[in-house]
């Protein structure tokens, strides 16, 4: 059986296809975080995290901006499974979702956000009151054997957001493919889509997340410019998910 591309391989292609395209793909990334980063802002200021119930509605709030976010992101994998498949994209092609299979967009998106943020949730909820109760650390509070209930409400935090952070990071894994086999199998319903994600990516999620960890010296490279290098970065890494999943799908159908 032929061996999956490797991450270099799989860079390489994306270096190729995105050739002489660079000028569409950076507008479309600057599209969106034109679009997004408002409202994200927005939420942050005008919802804070200082209690109970204003957790439950940034909650809330995240998951609506993690549904527009999905049109973005379904618009976005057409784009790149074009520039794969060696087509020319349009920037119009980003807005190709919007009107049309909403209701399977928002299905797919709202599952995958709301099990981020569910998971982060009892970490934010813990952390109203670990952060209000830890103690100032002096050199008497070092050198007491006894431990306090406050550090340990604190460890407690520090353990649920970790986990929280692993079983997200697992299951954005397990559906990242999600808008990309909705652009190639239309008629699948959103259930299947999400199914077929979790199928394909079996034994596979830490071949993605190896490649996702090297993209990591490019992110400090974006940091140093002030993010106008993520107009380049993004792209680069947009097309690279895209040419994994094509790979994911041919060693399948082989």
């Amino acid at each position: 059986m032929d061996q999956f591309m490797s991450s270099s391989s799989l860079k390489s292609a994306a270096k190729g296809q995105l050739l002489g395209k660079y000028g569409v793909t950076s507008v479309i990334t600057l599209l969106i975080g034109l679009c997004l980063l408002p409202v994200s802002m927005i939420i942050s200021l005008a919802i804070g995290t200082d209690s109970v119930i204003s957790v439950f509605l940034y909650s809330a709030a995240q998951l609506l901006l993690q549904i527009l976010f999905g049109f973005f992101l379904a618009g976005e994998a057409y784009v790149y499974l074009t520039i794969a498949s060696g087509a020319g994209p349009a920037v119009k092609d980003l807005f190709r979702c919007f009107g049309e299979d909403a209701s399977k967009i928002t299905y797919v998106q709202a599952v995958a956000g709301g099990i981020s943020i569910l998971c982060s949730l009892p970490a934010m909820i813990l952390g109203i009151f670990a952060l209000r109760s830890l103690p100032q650390l002096t050199e008497e509070s070092l050198a007491s054997e006894e431990v306090s209930g406050d550090a340990i409400l604190f460890l407690i935090y520090v353990i649920v957001y970790l986990a929280g952070s692993i079983i997200s990071l697992i299951v954005d894994l397990m559906l990242s493919q999600r808008f990309f086999l909705m652009m190639d199998f239309p008629d699948y319903s959103a259930s299947q889509l999400l199914k077929m994600s979790i199928s394909i990516m079996k034994g596979n999620k830490g071949r993605l997340f190896y490649i996702t960890l090297s993209f990591i010296p490019m992110y400090l490279l974006c940091f140093l410019s002030c993010g106008i290098a993520f107009l380049w970065v993004r792209p680069y890494m947009q097309a690279t998910y895209a040419n994994f999943y094509l790979d994911l799908v041919r060693k399948r159908k082989g």
